[in-house]
């Protein structure tokens, strides 16, 4: 659907049915229209993915700028961003329960209403990693430390149907779920499926963007691997998001870097539907 993209991530449709998304290397973040890609704000560091609040503002999970030399030119204070569709960016959070932010990745809102994010802590590097992982709860009472990990570079996560809280690990490949506070893993995803963002459909399936795949890799609610969804050999896939039985899809494009446009924004028909809300 669009292409030229300088490190796209963190699809979610607006009211007005656009897709918003960020362009990471460019501190943007962008929408498709349908005809073409317009800007709604810019700013320092390299937001990793957006959200849609029910107060009508964009929230974006701000990495910094710091995660690798790609990520942005002008480095940014790791943080939660409120961003306003006409392209006003407010810092909402740089610490959670007294916990600095180190590199915000992906972030979803739950059903109680607070903000649910991963924090890897760490440039991506599975050869080296040496960083506490976190996922974060944020609420109008400051928020919460749901659960600390081993270096694992926590990524992608999402609620399914029943309300429970389903991240992805991307040095283990690892899909986990949330259980009384403790990590419960769900499945681990093949050889080469290196586990980005997700979102879950209504019938429970997952859909996770699974980076050197090329493709979407589909599990089941009790973690088996159902199905691949290949795009094309030119894609590593980053996150997903449904509109109805469409799946949109961003691509940061195989051998990708600052400046070399590799990136693309797919829309991908499925069997399934995503959840409501």
């Amino acid at each position: 659907m669009a292409s030229g993209l300088e490190v796209p991530e963190g699809p979610v449709p607006l009211p007005d049915g656009r897709i918003a998304f960020v362009q990471q290397v460019l501190g943007m973040v962008s929408a498709f229209d349908g005809t073409g890609v317009s800007t709604i704000s810019v700013g320092p560091g390299a937001p990793n993915a957006v959200t849609y609040g029910s107060d009508g503002f964009l929230y974006a999970a701000q990495n910094g700028g710091v995660v690798d030399e790609w990520r942005a030119e002008v480095p940014a204070t790791p943080s939660i961003e409120r961003i306003s569709l006409t392209g006003e960016i407010t810092t909402v959070a740089t610490e959670i329960a007294g916990v600095p932010l180190q590199a915000p990745n992906d972030l979803v809102f739950g059903p109680d209403g607070r903000l649910y994010f991963t924090d890897p802590s760490e440039p991506y590097d599975p050869t080296a990693p040496r960083a506490t992982n976190r996922l974060f709860a944020l609420g109008d009472d400051g928020g919460e430390v749901l659960i600390e990990l081993p270096p694992s570079y926590t990524n992608g996560l999402a609620f399914t149907p029943d309300e429970r809280l389903v991240w992805v690990e991307s040095y283990s490949r690892a899909v986990c779920v949330l259980e009384e506070g403790r990590r419960v893993l769900l499945c681990t995803l093949p050889d080469g499926h290196v586990p980005d963002g997700l979102t879950i459909a209504a019938d429970g399936r997952l859909f996770i963007a699974s980076a050197a795949s090329h493709g979407i890799t589909i599990v089941g609610p009790t973690g088996e691997i159902l199905d691949h969804l290949f795009l094309d050999d030119r894609a590593f896939a980053t996150n997903c998001c449904f509109v109805g039985s469409d799946l949109w899809v961003t691509d940061f494009g195989v051998g990708f870097r600052a400046g070399n446009g590799r990136g693309r924004l797919w829309r991908v028909e499925t069997d399934a539907v995503g959840q409501a809300g």
